[in-house]
């Protein structure tokens, strides 16, 4: 899945001299919590929230001295923003974006094409599409299974889920916490009756650590 894919387009956006007041005024109506900053067509930098937040308590801003008594009248968009924001192209894949975001624990990244802004990519983005993969708001049963990491193993569950009528949704992997050799594989399907399946699955001398439905 790339960029493209799951931006929001067309983003609201702001002028590097309008006042504060102004862009928290434009955020709050439109529900979001960081506004590309453009001038001329070209991006200028990216505000948020929480740089407005901060501008109000100035000694919080870095490398920033604002006057005594300045608030969000006063002061500009261009005195806090984030100049020469990273930014990522519609064409990278959703993971890159991820992993930047992650990296810089920054809340969003502006999107490019040949040097124009089309879009945004938030957290808020990125976990929508996490929680629509892993099929966390569908109705759902959970198996957990402990065992070796192997395409193997895991065709072997699989397979006795299918057998039993189970439809698989998702399945994610985790490190087992008392066994540095095995992994615990979380595999959920559509809301069922959990315990044939699970019975089948003891009786390949699989350990099923917990179950959900």
């Amino acid at each position: 899945m790339i960029v493209k894919e799951i931006m929001s387009k067309n983003p609201v956006t702001i002028g590097p001299t309008a006042k504060l007041r102004a862009a928290n005024k434009l955020m709050k109506a439109n529900h979001v919590r960081h506004v590309p900053v453009v001038k001329n067509g070209k991006l200028l930098g990216i505000v948020s929230e929480k740089d407005i937040r901060y501008a109000m308590i100035p000694e919080k801003i870095p490398g920033k001295k604002i006057p005594q008594g300045w608030n969000l009248d006063h002061l500009k968009v261009q005195d806090i923003m984030v100049k020469n924001a990273l930014t990522v192209s519609q064409e990278v894949q959703v993971e890159e974006a991820a992993r930047i975001i992650y990296r810089h624990k920054i809340g969003a990244l502006p999107v490019l094409k040949n040097d124009k802004l089309v879009g945004i990519i938030s957290v808020m983005d990125i976990l929508g599409v996490f929680i629509e993969m892993m099929g966390m708001l569908k109705s759902s049963s959970r198996i957990d299974v402990l065992m070796n990491e192997s395409q193997a193993n895991f065709n072997k569950v699989a397979s006795i889920i299918k057998k039993n009528d189970g439809q698989i949704i998702s399945v994610g992997i985790t490190p087992s916490p008392k066994n540095s050799n095995k992994s615990i594989y979380l595999f959920r399907i559509e809301s069922c009756n959990v315990n044939p399946i699970v019975k089948d699955i003891k009786k390949e001398n699989f350990a099923v650590v917990s179950t959900i439905g």
